[in-house]
């Protein structure tokens, strides 16, 4: 069976392509040459009037090829494709040969998050990337051969009949679904390490308006409480975020309303176990990548799977690049076997704040990534894969609830007006 990646200078960038048979190869030569003998095709190819008009010839492959049409069709006429062999899944790779085509059509290279990971780490990681706004299944679609991520149980002994976010539901992922985990696993995954990432990012969440799974949010800490309306993008352009305080001032003085607010508020109902938080991370990892990886991650899997204990775990570093509010992961799988670069580690994205972090306990490890000595050469190859990021790394070995603390400060610029962009409402509730 052929397969080809298609990339051009249009959003999706990449399509991938499958052919059965040789009718499906002739229309293939066809497709990009004009000629259904045609031994040879170009892979630089160019969008003419005449290509234009046989991207019709797709129509004779069924509905399944809709997507490989509108892609052709999106692409401008003039501009260039590369057409290659093979399936190519590396960004890295990817976005050579994206820069490559702007440079032939003359275009500007646009600036992308991907750019912030050099080719330095081409020699060493193959890069995929995931965003949650993208529609995308991972896994077997026929329900009788999948075998659970998580578990190891396929039918009759496990169910799939739930639609498992490969990233959690809650921190905004709509389109990244996890084929391959059962319905008890996504349960408990649910019940259990979910809560903490969801009650880590909650305000943050709340603030950027990414709404949960039972829609607009509400935080109610030690007497005052926070909602974000999302309804009133639509109207004004923009979300309502409305502040209840237990006991407000007679006045409406913005001032003086911000002066008894807390600068720091603790939220005592929200906790979060730290160590979840990092089960949570991988386990997120594991859900994306291909299944061919999984045995290597047979102690990891055991880690995600385990009551809480204490282990010695690598940092998780934190930084912050504009990468939108949209969930995202980005994953690097090592292309070969030198042991002093960690096999798997990744990049996070949770309502614009950046976590990096290493996938621990793989069986092609040699080191644990955790002593002071490893965890340096670790930092400084970082240096080289993402230059000019400030990195800072925090432990997330802790097994205890950590209450959340949020440090607040409510500023109303002069030149906003109470009744038009801000409202004091006296309320009983």
């Amino acid at each position: 069976m052929p397969q080809f990646t298609i990339i051009a200078n249009t959003k999706p960038s990449v399509l991938h392509l499958a052919f059965h048979g040789k009718s499906s190869e002739r229309l293939l030569a066809e497709l990009f040459t004009g000629d259904p003998e045609a031994k040879r095709v170009p892979y630089i190819q160019i969008v003419t009037p005449e290509f234009k008009e046989r991207i019709h010839l797709l129509e004779a492959l069924g509905e399944s090829f809709y997507e490989p049409r509108k892609f052709f069709n999106d692409i401008p006429t003039n501009q260039h494709f590369i057409l290659l062999p093979g399936r190519i899944d590396d960004e890295i790779q990817i976005l050579k040969y994206s820069v490559g085509l702007y440079r032939i059509d003359n275009l500007p290279i646009e600036p992308t998050v991907k750019n912030l990971i050099t080719s330095n780490i081409s020699n060493h990681y193959t890069v995929r990337s995931f965003k949650g706004d993208s529609r995308m299944k991972i896994g077997i679609n026929d329900k009788t051969q999948r075998v659970c991520r998580f578990c190891g149980k396929s039918l009759p002994d496990a169910k799939f009949g739930n639609k498992s976010h490969a990233i959690s539901r809650s921190l905004g992922n709509i389109g990244l679904i996890c084929l391959e985990e059962c319905d008890d696993c996504n349960t408990r995954f649910n019940e259990t390490i979910e809560q903490d990432i969801c009650n880590l990012f909650l305000f943050q969440l709340m603030i950027k308006g990414v709404n949960g799974r039972n829609g607009d949010r509400t935080i109610k800490g030690d007497k005052v409480s926070f909602t974000n309306d999302t309804s009133t993008r639509d109207k004004i352009g923009r979300d309502t975020i409305t502040i209840q305080i237990d006991s407000m001032l007679d006045t409406c003085d913005m001032k003086k309303v911000a002066q008894i607010l807390p600068q720091s508020m603790s939220f005592s109902q929200l906790k979060y176990k730290p160590q979840n938080v990092y089960k949570c991370f991988c386990k997120y990892v594991l859900s994306l990548i291909d299944s061919r990886y999984l045995p290597y991650f047979k102690d990891t899997i055991k880690w995600i799977n385990e009551p809480l204990v204490k282990h010695s775990l690598p940092p998780i570093w934190h930084f912050t690049i504009p990468m939108g509010d949209v969930p995202s992961l980005v994953i690097m799988m090592r292309k070969h076997s030198c042991e002093e670069f960690p096999f798997c580690w990744a990049v996070m994205n949770i309502a614009g704040l950046q976590f990096l972090f290493i996938v621990p306990f793989c069986s092609l490890d040699k080191y644990e990534f955790v002593g002071k000595n490893r965890v340096k050469d670790f930092e400084d190859n970082l240096n080289d894969f993402i230059p000019n990021v400030s990195l800072n790394s925090f432990c997330f070995n802790s097994i205890d609830p950590i209450p959340i603390e949020v440090d607040f400060n409510l500023v109303i610029p002069s030149e906003c007006v109470e009744g038009r962009d801000f409202f004091i409402v006296e309320t009983n509730l």
